[in-house]
């Protein structure tokens, strides 16, 4: 009989080792691993239209317009199309919607990708300015 209670105390105490643990959100932290990564990739500030999210892991399609990422701060426009890369953790996918971004894209062999991953880095939806600063200021040498 006490095998029963015991048994589920033990489901209820495992399920917390089940969820996802992200880092907080630090433009700074994926500039710099960004600008160790052998891909070139430029920071891009401004409206995220999606075109298509795949269901899980996949590729997905949608169109950035607004600023891109000089030393000068966002300061180039940028008007392109843009693919999605979602993938997934178990069963934990990256996920993004319409809206306003600031993001780090990877330049691929058929061109920007946004990879959509679980944790969301390289992304920052609906983004505060400390956040478009910090990318700014890494762009210009002072990343903290």
């Amino acid at each position: 009989m006490i095998r029963l209670p015991l048994l589920a105390l033990l489901l209820l105490t495992a399920s917390p080792a089940l969820a996802l643990k992200c880092l907080a959100p630090d433009p700074a932290r994926d500039f710099r691993a960004a600008e160790a990564d052998s891909a070139t990739w430029s920071g891009v500030y401004g409206w995220l239209e999606v075109l298509s999210h795949p269901e899980g892991a996949g590729t997905g399609q949608a169109r950035l317009t607004g600023r891109s990422l000089t030393t000068e701060g966002f300061s180039q426009p940028f008007d392109r199309d843009i693919a999605l890369q979602v993938s997934c953790l178990g069963p934990w996918c990256g996920q993004v919607e319409s809206g306003p971004v600031a993001a780090l894209l990877r330049h691929g062999r058929a061109g920007l990708v946004l990879q959509v991953e679980p944790c969301r880095a390289n992304l920052w939806p609906d983004p505060e300015p400390a956040q478009i600063q910090s990318l700014s200021a890494c762009m210009a040498g002072a990343c903290d």
